[in-house]
């Protein structure tokens, strides 16, 4: 009897009257009394029993990629994600809805490739139709540890669609950009920008790390998405922006005029009006992101003789920097710190005050 997921849902509760222990099967909201004794089959029997019924009440049939959907979204896989992660596989859950009545079985690796070319891709477009295929292969491995699929058929990693036509999305900025760029945003606006381009963090950590991650001249962060610790030397350019920060008490590194927080609705209005006016005086290309920063620090870092696993640890990649990231502490060898405060993200004759 597979009953790993239903278990991690029982919970026991001690009365003060008489000192006995009550079990209860916990779920969305609902505590359903388990009535037989703990540890029995009996008791097992009627776990799986509430638990048929909880699944049968979501309208999805036992054996169907709608069941396993509502059975992934019940666990505690997907409850332990970061928010901004079950938000992405809700909107991914929501593209996969119409085939709910699917039976899993008849998912084949073939199918699902056709799937995605023929009817995820026209409607969905190109990052959708790759990130259901994603979402997919991660349900697909829930269900198979958990004995809902026999075969997994996305067992081995699918090849992502690319559209080798279409403009390189987030594109390093060029040297002469970056120059431009730092130039003519205001100051306040210009730190946001300048931890971006020195650090390669991503616009949330960019926008919420704050002065207490900066220790001499070491700025640290445990990034949100990946919750990857990263340590790294502040680069001179960044000590620059750093010197005409407000002198107020707000925790946020970067600030607005006013001296309170960014949000993320007002730096992207102030990024996007500094950009348009910037390309419509033909000073920048299009495509400028702050996305793109990270690619330019990991450019710039391979153009200096970094080796992949380095980069990753600079831009706290996940994949390839965990061994070197269980502490806090963790942190670059000297020689890339050092690399780091000597890579040109302005040449040494350009200014940015």
């Amino acid at each position: 009897m597979k009953l790993r997921a239903e278990l991690d849902y029982i919970q026991a509760f001690k009365s003060r009257r008489n000192g006995k222990v009550y079990y209860y099967y916990r779920r969305a909201g609902k505590r359903i009394p388990i009535k037989s004794e703990f540890g029995t089959a009996a008791f097992l029997r009627e776990v799986a029993e509430i638990e048929k019924k909880f699944m049968k009440s979501s309208g999805n049939v036992h054996g169907t990629l709608g069941f396993l959907i509502d059975s992934y979204k019940a666990s505690q896989n997907f409850i332990e994600l970061r928010t901004a992660t079950r938000l992405s596989y809700e909107r991914a859950f929501s593209v996969l809805k119409p085939f709910s009545s699917a039976e899993i079985k008849d998912f084949k690796r073939s199918t699902i490739i056709e799937l995605r070319d023929r009817v995820l891709l026209p409607k969905h477009k190109l990052w959708m139709a790759n990130y259901a295929i994603t979402v997919l292969s991660v349900l697909f491995r829930f269900g198979h540890d958990l004995g809902l699929v026999e075969n997994n058929p996305l067992r081995e990693r699918v090849r992502k669609l690319r559209n080798r036509d279409r403009i390189l999305a987030n594109r390093p900025w060029t040297a002469e950009e970056r120059k431009i760029v730092l130039e003519s945003a205001p100051s306040n606006l210009r730190l946001a920008l300048a931890l971006a381009m020195c650090t390669g963090l991503r616009k949330t950590d960019v926008l919420s790390i704050t002065m207490s991650s900066i220790a001499g001249d070491v700025i640290s962060i445990r990034t949100s998405k990946r919750g990857v610790p990263v340590r790294l030397p502040l680069h001179p350019v960044l000590k620059d922006a750093l010197a005409c920060r407000p002198n107020v008490d707000a925790v946020q590194i970067a600030l607005r005029a006013d001296g309170n927080p960014w949000n993320a609705k007002g730096f992207d209005s102030a990024w996007h009006r500094l950009k348009t006016d910037l390309e419509s005086a033909g000073k920048i290309e299009s495509g400028l992101t702050i996305h793109g920063l990270r690619h330019t620090l990991g450019t710039l870092l391979k153009e200096a003789g970094a080796h992949d696993g380095e980069i990753a640890d600079v831009l706290g990649q996940k994949s390839t920097a965990m061994a070197r990231h269980y502490s806090k502490e963790a942190g670059l060898s000297d020689k890339m710190s050092d690399v780091v405060r000597r890579l040109e993200i302005i040449t040494k004759d350009q200014k940015t005050g």
